[in-house]
């Protein structure tokens, strides 16, 4: 375990008592004093009148051995009070470090290390002004390598002191245990986030509890943590975990509240990614470990899950993304592309539909339908959504400024609406460019279904009185159902793609299509056809009065006009299928 004493508050810690000497003492009484104690630092000087002194070991020495080795003859009838230096640091009753410091630093050069008297109960101390700085120094250096909330080291000591940690045991009989608690958002959302930081305290304590004195307990941040386990068999690194969730297990009392709150940890064995070259060990032993945290997760929670060889691919890959967004996120290393949106009626693109893309060293270019269930689940999808939306809004502006008017629909997580804070994110992203809401389509998935319907319907009408549109994604899958038509304010309704796959070869999904696009119309809301890869399909949206189409045969065979027109018009390339 990482074993840290408790932190230095005040100089007075580091006082050391000196004993005491009147101001008129003979210079030789105080010689004496150093040469019979070999260890003392300084002696308090006591005036009767005046501010007391403080002669250290050095000061006597320099004074009686200086002036040509005759220091001692000429201080021979000198006092105590007359080799006490003119800058003197005199300190009545205790201060912290701090202003320590500060007093220390305001004496002149000669004197600013020197140590200076702290009169108090007790008696007088002398405190070295270097234990001051070293102090601070430790102080500063704990600061950045433990976690304020729960003390534990945390992820900036994780890199920089885990791999020599780790390093003093045999790879072999290394463990690390990726701990993650099981619906601790639900915590927070239903008691606030001082319950849920009392949790937190709680189960570190427990964590720290329930592991060996030789192992680091470590917080990543969030809900996640981590245990270092050096010189284990896989047996004794099971039963460590098995005892971690036993003590999470236990009722979590908070005041009224008894929170009864489990975990998923998952376990590896040093010697299970031995060879990855990719990574380092440490970062490989990671991802291995929250591999096998996410897989657990699948396998139903509450459990210590070990990741099977044929699991391994998926779920470390799952686990490389979670590590890496957090740092993407500090870094703003997503991108877009646009494609055109093709207004059937017109055969105009004013529109473009934004792909939020993530291209990583390790992992190559994710779409962000791999990485932000990752997100949403941390807690760091509101984020990106963020960002995503200011950069949209910010191309949108650009567009409008060369003249181009033009909608940008936009993938936005339903995550993002159970925090209650879309709406307001926004619409301050529309104002921060001056732009009206028409300029924004915001995509949601038919897990919108999941989010509180109350909260969903209140933000999106909020958005739809801006002029924002608001679409349906995959209508027609599993999930995107009437029923959220009927709750929610959709004004824009995207089929799933298997309904335009076949319109043009079966009449059957003609038929099928042709009462989607009949029923959008009845509600007042378009419809749109993504997909889209032959010239039949196309000539079947319009027969059966679909409002708009995207997909590879637009992307691919059009192209996109912004020479000196108020739209973007799209028109075939040469050889390409007409569209019109």
């Amino acid at each position: 375990m990482v074993k840290m004493g408790p932190p230095v508050e005040s100089v007075g810690e580091l006082g050391v008592a000196i004993p005491v000497v009147p101001a008129d003492a003979p210079v030789n009484v105080v010689d004496e004093l150093f040469r019979h104690d070999r260890n003392l630092r300084a002696v308090a000087v006591a005036r009767r009148e005046g501010p007391w002194g403080i002669l250290t070991r050095g000061q006597v020495e320099y004074q009686l051995s200086g002036r040509l080795g005759y220091g001692r003859a000429l201080h021979a009838r000198s006092t105590a009070a007359r080799l006490v230096p003119e800058y003197q640091l005199v300190v009545a009753g205790d201060i912290g470090l701090e202003e320590a410091a500060d007093l220390a630093l305001a004496r002149p050069e000669p004197v600013r290390y020197d140590d200076f008297l702290l009169l108090g109960e007790g008696g007088p101390r002398a405190v070295a002004v270097s234990r001051v700085f070293e102090e601070l120094s430790a102080r500063l250096r704990h600061a950045a390598w433990h976690d304020a909330l729960t003390g534990l080291p945390n992820r900036r000591w994780l890199s920089e002191q885990g791999t020599s940690f780790l390093a003093s045991s045999d790879p072999e009989r290394t463990a690390i245990l990726y701990i993650d608690l099981d619906n601790f958002k639900t915590v927070n959302d239903t008691h606030g986030h001082d319950v849920g930081n009392e949790v937190l305290v709680q189960f570190s304590r427990r964590l720290q509890a329930s592991l060996r004195t030789s192992d680091v307990a470590v917080r990543l941040g969030g809900d996640e943590f981590i245990a270092l386990l050096a010189d284990i068999s896989e047996l004794d690194a099971q039963r460590v975990g098995q005892r971690v969730l036993d003590a999470i297990l236990e009722p979590l009392p908070y005041g009224e509240y008894s929170l009864q709150l489990s975990a998923t940890i998952g376990l590896v064995m040093g010697k299970e990614v031995e060879g990855d070259d990719a990574l380092g060990p440490l970062d490989a032993l990671l991802r291995h470990a929250d591999g096998a945290m996410l897989a657990g997760k699948q396998h139903g929670k509450q459990r210590v899950q070990r990741l099977d060889r044929r699991e391994s691919d998926p779920f470390a890959r799952l686990a490389q993304i979670r590590r890496r967004l957090a740092e993407a996120i500090e870094e703003d290393a997503f991108d877009f592309s646009f494609e055109p949106v093709l207004e059937l009626t017109s055969n105009s693109c004013s529109d473009l539909q934004a792909r939020l893309s993530w291209d990583t060293p390790e992992l190559g270019l994710l779409r962000a339908d791999e990485f932000m269930p990752v997100a949403d689940r941390s807690g760091e999808g509101q984020a990106i959504g963020r960002g995503a939306v200011d950069r949209v809004c910010a191309q949108a502006r650009m567009l409008r400024d060369e003249g181009r008017p033009s909608r940008i629909a936009l993938d936005v997580s339903p995550a993002w609406l159970s925090t209650g804070k879309l709406a307001e994110d926004v619409l301050a992203a529309l104002a921060k460019h001056e732009l009206p809401g028409a300029a924004l389509q915001l995509d949601f998935s038919g897990r919108i279904g999941l989010v509180d319907p109350e909260q969903a319907s209140g933000q999106l009408k909020r958005l739809r009185r801006a002029g924002v549109e608001i679409a349906l994604d995959h209508y027609g899958s599993e999930q995107a159902t009437v029923a959220l038509l009927r709750s929610l304010p959709f004004s824009v309704l995207n089929v799933a793609p298997s309904l335009a796959a076949r319109v043009d070869v079966d009449p059957t999904d003609a038929v099928i299509l042709g009462g989607v696009v009949s029923m959008g119309h009845a509600l007042g809301i378009a419809v749109s056809a993504p997909g889209i890869e032959r010239p039949g399909q196309l000539e079947v949206l319009r027969e059966l009065g679909c409002d708009r189409a995207q997909g590879p045969l637009i992307t691919e065979s059009l192209r996109v006009s912004f020479a000196a027109r108020s739209e973007m018009v799209c028109f075939a390339d040469e050889g390409a299928p007409n569209v019109s």
